[in-house]
């Protein structure tokens, strides 16, 4: 199999197993009886996990090596699992949630997918980049999906702590598979030729300058998404509306298909409108459907507008890495990916603990107008700063 198709089967099991836990953890730490917020409170833990993980990779890659990175993070991804399946205790769930570099949405910010992205261009034709960007997002929503329907398993057995054990165990497993893959991808490393430079000191000054604007911009959008991933989505309706955990499952396989299609659809208008333009107008348009969430006023038209929200809400994903793709030579494209993934994670980590402490207080609207407004915010201020060098 060739090195696409490997990335493409490494990022499908990373995500069916991330879309399953970010479902799971939340509805597990609610049947151990936590309040909300020790609920959102393991989003801390796992950003800050990804943070570490990606200072590292942006670092030390070059001197301990991408390859050699990956294969750890493959190997903590074991770990975490292991804990998860034989501990109830808070304090070692943090601590797994920690050492996993977990996703708690269909996308990612951590450091499988900085290298990941970073590379992928090269293994296709500049023509080629915008549809495997659009494939390699599809593929992890799909799986996302999957991931979700499969978190439903613990209500088939009255929420037994046995099945959500399992499928911790399950999400470690995934880590070996991490780490055979990239055994098998080859040469991962950042070329050197021509530059003695390594690290930060063979980065740019105009590398520096767009990399610092989009971690700003990203922060702003990550900021607003810590109100609404898939991980506060499936408690705010299990918290709001008592949506059982089978439904949920449900409901995140249709949602994560939704999104499936729209990333792949969203390469197709980024080859008429641009890939700026085509990030700004769809996102735009889904926070609108974001803010209206909370107003639905009942299960079936609050899912309404969760699914409009999706069907327009990711698009900028394929064509944001696209973006970056055209902004920055192959060299700087991981440095790119890991900085700016750095203050995504930062910014998405306020979102857990924030929501559950205004589900405490009854401010059930206020996580997704916070997160509406935020993301509406970062779309006018990407557009501004970057359309007179994209479309």
């Amino acid at each position: 199999m060739n090195r696409l198709g490997l990335l493409l089967i490494n990022k499908a099991s990373r995500v069916f197993v991330f879309g399953l836990v970010s479902i799971l953890i939340p509805i597990y730490l609610a049947s151990l009886h936590y309040s909300p917020f020790f609920v959102g409170l393991p989003i801390a833990p796992i950003v800050g996990g990804n943070v570490f993980s990606n200072l590292l990779l942006t670092l030390y890659g070059d001197r301990i090596g991408r390859k050699r990175l990956l294969l750890a993070f493959s190997l903590l991804m074991l770990v975490s699992g292991i804990i998860l399946f034989l501990s109830t205790s808070l304090v070692l769930i943090l601590v797994a949630c920690f050492l996993g570099n977990i996703s708690t949405t269909g996308t990612e910010a951590g450091p499988f997918q900085s290298v990941e992205a970073g590379i992928l261009p090269t293994f296709v034709s500049m023509a080629n980049v915008n549809k495997s960007f659009g494939l390699y997002n599809m593929i992890g929503y799909i799986a996302s999906s999957l991931g979700a329907l499969a978190s439903s398993t613990p209500s088939y057995y009255e929420n037994n702590l046995l099945a959500f054990h399992l499928l911790f165990l399950l999400y470690g497993l995934v880590g070996l598979v991490l780490f055979v893959i990239y055994q098998n991808l080859g040469n991962l490393e950042r070329s050197s030729q021509g530059n003695p430079k390594i690290g930060l000191r063979s980065v740019s000054e105009k590398v520096k300058s767009d990399v610092k604007k989009l971690s700003g911009l990203g922060l702003l959008d990550a900021f607003g998404g810590g109100f609404a991933s898939q991980y506060i989505f499936s408690y705010w309706f299990y918290f709001v509306y008592g949506v059982t955990l089978r439904d949920l499952g449900i409901i995140f396989l249709l949602t994560n298909v939704i999104t499936a299609l729209s990333t792949l659809g969203a390469t197709f208008i980024a080859d008429k409108l641009g890939n700026l333009r085509t990030m700004v107008y769809t996102h735009l348009i889904s926070n609108v459907f974001l803010i209206a969430i909370p107003f639905g006023g009942s299960v079936s038209a609050s899912l309404s507008f969760l699914f409009l929200r999706q069907g327009m809400s990711q698009m900028d994903v394929p064509t944001r890495q696209a973006f970056m793709s055209e902004l920055f030579d192959k060299e700087d494209r991981v440095y790119s990916y890991a900085v700016t993934n750095i203050f995504r994670s930062i910014g998405s980590a306020f979102g857990g603990p924030i929501s559950g402490a205004m589900l405490d207080l009854g401010l059930v609207s206020l996580p997704m107008v916070s997160a509406g407004v935020s993301k509406i915010a970062y779309d006018f201020s990407t557009f501004i700063l970057y359309r007179k060098r994209s479309r």
